[in-house]
């Protein structure tokens, strides 16, 4: 931690986007200091149990390992139950940046708490106030590149979005490929689990996000200008 903290800054505030681990460090040892929690066990109380996503979790248990897809080959070893990021691996496994590990099910599940504000099944977890803030663009107004708070909207890293789901809508990325993009004007969301570091990590999957996340555009009936089609009389 104290390697974050030392950091100086590379660009003027306001001036420039860049994708960088270290804020969400920071943010994972925050949660850590005003909750009293390490930030598994918070995420754990207050997101994941409440929204019944019953598998995802920092630290997967040996039981859990066989159902866990590899991670990476580490000197010649491979990982499994064990997070990519080597930061990460060196703090433990549990960090705001990387760790987690989660299924298709569970995401979809925060999908529907995100798309309904905040609340899921009677279970509400976040503002409603909270998720409009996050999801709506909090760039400077100069800058190219649209970002909500700890949420994608127009930028390099947004090839979820596809060619059809419209500025609304929001997504986030991971570097193994994983990737989520919701669209709360069509209640939509695409969600892609996939891990280019196993066996080692070549190729791209940025095209394939792109193309799934206009085939989800499309399965939702959006046209090409990114709103619903009238329904006919």
């Amino acid at each position: 931690m104290s390697n974050a903290c030392s950091q100086v800054l590379q660009i003027v505030p306001g001036t420039a986007f860049t994708c960088n681990d270290i804020n969400f460090i920071l943010l994972g040892e925050i949660v850590r200091r005003v909750s009293g929690q390490p930030l598994n066990e918070f995420a754990r109380d207050r997101f994941y149990l409440p929204l019944r996503m019953l598998n995802t979790t920092f630290l997967p248990s040996t039981n859990s390992i066989p159902s866990i897809a590899p991670t990476e080959q580490v000197e010649g070893s491979v990982l499994r139950g064990v997070v990519h990021d080597p930061s990460s691996r060196r703090m433990g496994g549990v960090t705001g940046h990387a760790g987690l590990f989660t299924t298709a099910g569970d995401l979809a599940r925060f999908c529907r708490m995100m798309i309904n504000g905040g609340i899921l099944e009677g279970e509400r977890v976040l503002n409603r106030q909270t998720v409009e803030m996050m999801t709506k663009i909090q760039s400077p107004a100069g800058l190219a590149v649209k970002r909500g708070l700890g949420w994608d909207i127009d930028s390099p890293y947004s090839s979820p979005r596809g060619t059809i789901f419209p500025i609304g809508s929001y997504g986030h990325t991971g570097w193994t490929g994983a990737s989520v993009w919701i669209d709360p004007g069509s209640d939509t969301f695409v969600v892609f689990l996939s891990n280019h570091n196993h066996p080692i990590a070549r190729g791209s999957v940025v095209q394939l996000r792109r193309r799934l996340g206009t085939l989800g555009a499309k399965a939702a009936g959006l046209d090409l200008a990114g709103s619903s089609p009238q329904a006919t009389p």
